[in-house]
């Protein structure tokens, strides 16, 4: 899968200090607060935008697991979604 730019992007993650572009790029993504509930309750979220490869497509098909690498000390709260967060969706009654 490959980070991609999409237009809520407003931040720039650049690659750590001595890393080559093979070990890492460059990522866009959204740094803000969105809402977590129907409350309008908010949270502080950082967001990138991944667009999947054929051949990632035909491997999720398969069943295969996607792997969440995040180089960092410690895990943070994350997550995985095919849905916009920019994008209001319909609330269901």
């Amino acid at each position: 899968m490959l980070p991609i730019n999409f237009p809520e992007k407003n931040f720039v993650y650049t690659k750590p200090e001595g890393w080559t572009d093979e070990q890492c790029g460059d990522l866009d993504v959204y740094k803000g607060q969105v809402a977590i509930d129907e409350k309008g309750n908010t949270a502080h979220t950082i967001i990138s935008c991944w667009q999947p490869s054929k051949e990632d497509i035909e491997a999720i098909n398969q069943g295969k697991p996607i792997f969440l690498f995040i180089t960092a000390i410690g895990q943070p709260p994350v997550s995985m979604s095919t849905e916009n967060p920019f994008i209001q969706q319909p609330q269901t009654t």
